[in-house]
């Protein structure tokens, strides 16, 4: 599964947008954002506005779900009698130890 974030900037005086990040409801957006996951499993794309502190938020979701598949993957490849010390390098190098 492929999940892709996107955010941009937009004009407020020009664009339809809210009054409110539609994460938090407290603070005005600074950028729009699209989540879309793999086009294979036909979801529809998350879409709306966010402020700056969501946006880190939203790709701290991002970064955790991929830790998770590179864990997975990992996991799956030994299983399978695989070497996947190349993987597990990559992975704690990228995320860390910290288990999430």
């Amino acid at each position: 599964m492929t999940e892709k974030m996107t955010f941009s900037a937009f004009d407020p005086v020009r664009f339809d947008a809210p009054s409110h990040c539609d994460v938090c409801a407290l603070k005005p957006p600074v950028f729009h954002y699209e989540c879309s996951v793999d086009e294979a499993l036909r979801t529809a794309p998350r879409r709306g506005f966010c402020c700056s502190a969501c946006a880190w938020r939203l790709l701290e979701e991002l970064q955790v779900e991929e830790s998770r598949a590179w864990a997975q993957e990992e996991a799956s490849l030994k299983a399978e009698g695989g070497d996947a010390s190349d993987l597990e390098e990559r992975r704690l190098a990228t995320f860390g130890t910290g288990q999430r």
